[in-house]
């Protein structure tokens, strides 16, 4: 089965890459053998040796070469993320096509969609008067520096606890301008104590990572790191991803999916008050977010 899903990319290669078209049985050869792994029939670490053989889907000068060689030593990394954000796509007429079709997974959508949940609560957060934001993982740091560019005298600060220093790096550089608005924190998400207090806590991008005991202690420190009306908002991607196939095996990105019950109950368990506990989505239903706050 390997071998025949190897054949079949070195096909699209030598047609030049993946049209349109063609995604929908890409899709379907993926989800296949996706299925035959979870189903141990097949060795996820025997697809992915096979995958790295094929040099142009290495090639780190495309978005799914950067991701599956990961060049920063892990999977999620500040820059696959900006050129998610920023719809990157290889000016190499051999990558690009691979690239587009990275693009139009859902899972890329959900975390651009992402991008703009967080812009609007920071908008209802200028609104209420402003307020301090904690963000656990700075990422590129591109959500904070479109939102400041639109809102450069908002009353909104932001805390970045990151533990890679180049991201950091990166974030501090692409927001020059807004410094006076950002402090970044070189520090593990799993082991920070906040000293001061927020009105919102945002930590996207990171939690899915983390077991379901980690998740539920770094929850229950954040909600004790809340101003009296603040909230706390981890978006978690959820189990009816459908570019599950296409991260694990052509991008080597594994996640901890969860439910919306399951987010509901890790929240409640890491003591938010539970008629504030509620689950949301972005437009593609691919990434969820739980809002909690503290007990009163």
């Amino acid at each position: 089965m390997i071998s025949d899903f190897v054949q079949y990319l070195e096909r699209l290669i030598a047609s030049g890459g993946p049209t349109d078209a063609e995604y929908v049985l890409l899709d379907a050869q993926l989800a296949k053998l996706h299925a035959a792994v979870e189903g141990r029939q097949l060795s996820k670490d025997d697809v992915l040796k096979a995958l790295m053989s094929i040099p142009l889907l290495t090639d780190p000068n495309g978005v799914q070469g950067f991701g599956l060689t990961k060049p920063h030593g892990y999977a999620g990394d500040f820059e696959i993320i900006d050129r998610i954000y920023t719809y990157w796509t290889s000016p190499d007429p051999r990558l690009a096509p691979w690239d587009r079709y990275f693009h139009a997974q859902p899972a890329p959508k959900a975390v651009r969609n992402r991008k703009d949940y967080f812009h609007a609560l920071l908008d209802r957060l200028a609104r209420e008067g402003g307020g301090r934001v904690l963000k656990l993982g700075v990422g590129p740091g591109r959500s904070m520096y479109e939102w400041l560019n639109r809102n450069p005298s908002a009353t909104v600060t932001f805390d970045c606890v990151e533990l890679d220093p180049k991201a950091i790096e990166y974030a501090r550089n692409l927001n020059a301008q807004h410094l006076d608005h950002i402090r970044f924190i070189q520090g593990n998400a799993l082991r920070f104590k906040p000293a001061a207090k927020y009105n919102l806590i945002w930590a996207a991008g990171l939690l899915d990572y983390f077991d379901d005991r980690r998740f539920a202690s770094i929850c229950r420190r954040m909600l004790a790191s809340l101003e009296p009306a603040g909230e706390l908002v981890v978006g978690n991607f959820a189990r009816r991803n459908t570019s599950r196939a296409y991260m694990e095996l052509m991008g080597d990105w594994t996640l901890i999916h969860r439910s919306e019950d399951e987010l509901l109950a890790l929240a409640t368990q890491a003591g938010a008050c539970p008629r504030t506990v509620r689950v949301d989505c972005e437009p593609e239903g691919v990434n969820l977010f739980v809002h909690a706050r503290a007990p009163d």
